[in-house]
């Protein structure tokens, strides 16, 4: 999560402004790092990262939704947040009854794509933060819980607004 030379620790920064956004949007919620530490402020990228611990963890709280803000790089140990997914999905939530989105921030410079966490769950590529809602109506989208109307509807009031909030009148 340390992000390119040019936009040093942007991924950490979205990951905290996520966070920020959830907590104030969500009648509640519980935040599980990679290491610990006392706030997420003071959160340091480092090397290897164990997702599938934390993964668990938050697993464990019963939860309607988790969020997994992640560059994809989940090697300590190498795929263990895509094993405990999937096993969590087909053993243990076989309905999709807990919503799980990989959100990550980082590109691949090759494939100018987000890399995927697993294949169990959908990854959304979020470079800024304030496009959270849209990033989950995509995920969503791509879930199968929501229909390309609603994302569509909900693009179509975004775009409005913000073509009103800049003066311009409807948008066609």
């Amino acid at each position: 999560m340390q992000g390119s030379a040019e936009k040093r620790r942007r991924p950490l920064a979205v990951a905290l402004a996520v966070e920020a956004l959830v907590r104030a949007a969500a009648r509640s919620c519980e935040v599980f790092w990679t290491a610990p530490v006392e706030h997420g402020v003071l959160a340091t990228p480092y090397g290897g990262s164990d997702l599938a611990g934390p993964l668990i963890e938050a697993l464990r709280t019963d939860p309607e939704v988790v969020l997994i803000v992640s560059d994809g790089f989940d090697n300590d140990p190498p795929g263990g947040a895509d094993v405990a997914l999937r096993a969590f999905k087909r053993d243990l939530d076989p309905k999709g009854r807990v919503s799980i989105v990989h959100l990550n921030p980082v590109f691949d410079d090759v494939s100018y794509a987000p890399r995927v966490l697993s294949p169990a769950v959908p990854t959304v590529g979020l470079r800024d933060a304030r496009d959270l809602p849209a990033a989950l109506g995509f995920a969503r989208l791509a879930a199968g819980t929501a229909s390309l109307e609603e994302v569509e509807a909900y693009l179509q009031r975004r775009a409005e607004a913000l073509l009103a909030k800049e003066g311009r009148g409807d948008a066609e």
